[in-house]
């Protein structure tokens, strides 16, 4: 299987120079979670990932969506010199018989002339990461360039081993009108698979299309007696309408509709579109449905294989976008579960995603005078309670709102006042004490312990 292993990432973004490392132990999902304050280079860290998979040779338009190249470091005015100071290694793990660690790409290559121009400036020692005895330079692999090149290229006498997909929670799925129940001849499902958030029309009615197709072709089969092949045509499809099922325990069902052809979800017997469906239920089903529908249509070298269990790198940008936290608590191990061969990156900000799952392995990053940096390597555990996480891991340490947080200092500071037999402020303290019941049995204890110095019961109002 074909697995990211190391990313060393420099001058791009915030990060002047950090290397991630991907490996896991054996049993542990192949997951790994990016947190940190908003600024500390999440994103980048995925679009860089991303872009090894991406476009090569050629300066497409495709091949700058993710906005990568907007976050080089620039060396100098001389454009062309801008490759001196941006190293950006990938290493990938290969494995067959032998694990072999490979150096795949050294370099975005996103801008014009950017290429030659850093060849010219390093020559034959660029900076790179690797690991292992079996270390061979090879700048352009040729899985990897054949792949990238099959992104624009009529893929349907090829097989792939493997692909990569980016997605963001901030698309949305909208209705479409179902153009025509067939294949979609001239789709490629590599091209356009890591733009994260995508823009183009054609994308929902591809969804559609093939939710229409699969859907006929499987019934078609099934009269003919053929139930092999129409449980194939069928198996992406199920995958999706299982998972929102999973989902959403049930309430949300797929319905196909014919003469018209038509796709909506009942929710209790009542029919709604796409784009009149809850947000964060249209985001999922934008980014899995396009997943799955690009999965069935590439011809893998292991047709034997379900799609969903092929092998695949998934990075996924803040996918908890519109879910309420009871999604949020099962989007993760729900992906893993269809998924079960999925090598996956993602970024977050909630602890409902980093405790979902035991052993994911999150990279915790934090910003030093507007440099990112790495600070600690840890592993996701489903016991540790939101408030844990909250504190430890996202660094949040306020439990209440802002203006309850500052009662509380204050409440904190009079307390310590009367304690001393300094009444002064004791008015506004026996305001503060009229607060929330959660409030109220957090400070209950330091109450019971002014009645038993001063012999004032504040807690019962009886002082």
């Amino acid at each position: 299987m074909i697995k990211v292993s190391q990313l060393y990432i420099q001058n791009v973004g915030p990060f002047a120079g950090e290397t991630f490392d991907f490996s896991v132990e054996e049993g542990h999902p192949d997951i790994h979670i990016f947190t940190g304050p908003n600024g500390c280079g999440k994103t980048t860290i995925l679009h860089s990932l991303a872009s090894k998979f991406d476009y090569f040779e050629n300066d497409h338009k495709e091949h700058k969506s993710n906005l990568l190249y907007k976050r080089f470091h620039y060396a100098d005015e001389d454009k062309h010199e801008m490759a001196k100071s941006y190293a950006h290694s990938i290493v990938i793990n290969k494995e067959t018989s032998k694990v072999v660690d490979k150096v795949l790409s050294y370099l975005c290559m996103h801008c014009d002339n950017l290429h030659k121009s850093y060849e010219k400036s390093v020559g034959q020692n660029p900076r790179i990461a690797y690991k292992g005895n079996d270390f061979r330079w090879t700048p352009h692999s040729k899985d990897l360039l054949n792949y990238k090149n099959a992104i624009e290229e009529d893929i349907s006498r090829q097989t792939f081993k493997f692909a990569a997909f980016g997605y963001s929670g901030y698309r949305l799925v909208e209705s479409a009108n179902i153009s025509k129940v067939s294949d979609n001849e001239n789709f490629n499902p590599l091209h356009l698979a890591l733009e994260f958030v995508k823009k183009h029309d054609e994308d929902n009615r591809h969804i559609t299309d093939w939710i229409a197709s699969r859907y006929s072709k499987a019934a078609i089969e099934e009269t003919h007696g053929n139930k092999e092949l129409a449980d194939k045509y069928r198996a992406a499809l199920n995958c999706l309408m299982d998972s929102i099922s999973d989902l959403t325990n049930g309430e949300f069902v797929f319905k196909i509709k014919t003469n018209p052809w038509k796709i909506v979800l009942t929710y209790h017997d009542k029919e709604i579109e796409f784009d009149a469906l809850p947000d964060g239920l249209r985001s999922v089903l934008s980014w899995m449905g396009d997943l799955l529908m690009r999965l069935d249509a590439i011809p893998w070298e292991d047709s034997s294989i379900p799609v969903n269990h092929q092998n695949i790198i998934l990075f996924l940008d803040e996918i908890e976008v519109h879910l309420h936290p009871k999604w949020q608590c099962q989007i993760l191990s729900l992906t893993q579960k269809i998924f079960p061969n999925a090598q996956i990156f993602l970024t977050t900000h909630s602890p409902f995603i980093i405790n979902s799952i035991d052993n994911a392995k999150i990279h915790k990053l934090t910003i030093e005078d507007g440099i990112s940096k790495l600070d600690k390597t840890l592993f996701s555990e489903t016991g540790e309670s939101y408030n844990y996480v909250y504190e430890h891991i996202l660094e949040t340490t306020n439990k209440f709102g802002k203006d309850t947080e500052k009662k509380i200092i204050q409440f904190n500071k009079i307390d310590a006042e009367i304690v001393r037999g300094d009444f002064e402020n004791e008015e506004e303290f026996k305001e503060l004490v009229e607060e929330s019941e959660e409030v109220m049995t957090l400070i209950s204890s330091k109450l019971y312990r002014l009645k038993r110095v001063v012999g004032k019961d504040y807690l019962n109002g009886k002082n």
